[in-house]
């Protein structure tokens, strides 16, 4: 959740259509359901405030997840975009951890 209560992840499905919002949420409830989650679906990223990325790969697009883990097993996600590429832009982790920093002084 942002400062001014909106989702971005909401928000971001919202923008998609119906075809690729359903594989996205698929994509979640698996990772949701698979312990581990298959790194196919769920990667930690390198380099990162210890960000994850949950990455869907359909009808030619990478639909884009990052977040971060609180505690074991509870993914936030914050952000999600959509890039053709395998590199992800500095601009989405810098986004992302932006929001981490604002969610974890909210929770102290």
């Amino acid at each position: 959740m942002s400062p001014d209560g909106n989702s971005p992840v909401v928000e971001y499905l919202d923008g998609l259509d119906a075809k690729q919002a359903g594989k996205v949420l698929w994509t979640l409830s698996a990772i949701k359901l698979t312990h581990p989650a298959p790194s196919l679906y769920l990667k930690k990223m390198v380099a990162t405030d210890d960000l994850w990325e949950a990455r869907v790969i359909f009808a030619g697009n990478i639909f884009r997840l990052l977040g971060w883990m609180d505690g074991t097993d509870k993914l936030i996600l914050a952000h999600g975009f959509t890039k053709k590429t395998e590199k992800t832009p500095l601009q989405e982790i810098l986004t992302t951890e932006t929001r981490k920093k604002i969610y974890e002084n909210k929770e102290t």
